[in-house]
């Protein structure tokens, strides 16, 4: 028997790829929503056309129509088109909103909207990231993942919702900073990254699809806001030595300065990703796992793993 019907907007995207078949075999009935046309072929699954932000509320209340749930993944994550600032904020709080609305008038069970770290700080930050923490949002991408959070809550008075702030999401397809890396270490030279000693945590795709799970299922997590990420957080040069043992190579790592490898990303124009590659940002999941979620432990090993599996993936539809 269904456990129910769930619609998953951006479900052709990176976490989407995993999250798909990974209900389905809980026993959950998947329908995927997309602004891109043909963007589900590549998924087992029906999908239908999401409505553009601008569209009438009752375009929402139609397409939740039947389901019981709803997992909000579509985003914008990157753009450099102009006016950045306003696509932010229709894509990725305007459409949440609308979605919120129709949701706390049509289903019967949760939505679960999936925010972003960004949402609570900047890409570097000192001492622990906590749900405690006062939300500090350093750019277009987090403020407006920011407001779709409040937009939510003021939506759905009966709580039936429960937002999750994922850190650096790893896994087969993988791309953005993590892919950057994964590029670093497959060059056949040794790499003077030893010296790097930024913590920074990271989270497993299959991490993050039992967290989904887990606040359909949960009402533990019911109007609740959750960071997730994996247990340990992990350096760049830890990072590093995990894709290269995954590929069947030594670590091949080497100090130089810390001091001299900034000036050098001076030098180039590379400062913003130095200070990613480097900077501090620790965050902590106790709070999801007060709930009854359990986070990956091994995030080395699994990185390795995801190296050696193949994936052909998209952009969130």
């Amino acid at each position: 028997m269904t456990k129910g019907k769930v619609l998953v907007t951006g479900a052709s995207g990176f976490i989407g790829q995993e999250l798909v078949p990974y209900l389905m075999a809980a026993g959950y009935q998947v329908t995927g929503a997309s602004r891109s046309s043909g963007s589900g072929a590549i998924l087992p699954i029906e999908t239908i056309p999401l409505p553009l932000p601008a569209a009438p509320d009752d375009d929402f209340t139609q397409l939740l129509a039947g389901f019981d749930h709803v997992v909000h993944l579509a985003a914008i994550a990157h753009t450099r088109l102009p006016d950045a600032a306003q696509l932010y904020h229709d894509v990725n709080c305007i459409l949440a909103a609308k979605l919120a609305k129709a949701a706390d008038q049509t289903i019967d069970g949760k939505l679960v909207f999936l925010s972003s770290i960004r949402a609570q700080a900047g890409p570097i930050q000192d001492g622990l990231v906590t749900e405690l923490s006062t939300p500090r949002p350093t750019d277009d991408y987090g403020r407006a993942k920011l407001a779709a959070e409040a937009e939510i809550a003021k939506a759905m008075p009966k709580r039936n919702f429960t937002i999750l702030r994922p850190v650096l999401v790893y896994g087969p397809g993988v791309k953005g900073n993590m892919a950057a890396l994964i590029k670093i270490a497959a060059l056949r030279m040794p790499l003077p990254f030893q010296s790097l000693t930024g913590q920074r945590s990271v989270l497993d795709r299959s991490a993050l699809c039992r967290a989904v799970l887990h606040s359909l299922q949960s009402t533990n997590t019911d109007g609740g806001i959750y960071i997730v990420a994996d247990k340990n957080p992990m350096t760049a040069a830890g990072i590093i030595t995990a894709i290269r043992r995954g590929m069947g190579r030594h670590a091949g790592l080497f100090a130089l300065p810390a001091a001299l490898l900034h000036l050098a990303a001076l030098i180039t124009g590379q400062n913003q990703r130095w200070h990613t590659l480097n900077g501090p940002l620790v965050a902590s999941a106790a709070l999801l796992e007060s709930t009854g979620w359990e986070p990956t432990i091994d995030s080395g090993l699994r990185i390795g793993q995801s190296v050696l599996q193949k994936s052909s993936v998209t952009e969130y539809a």
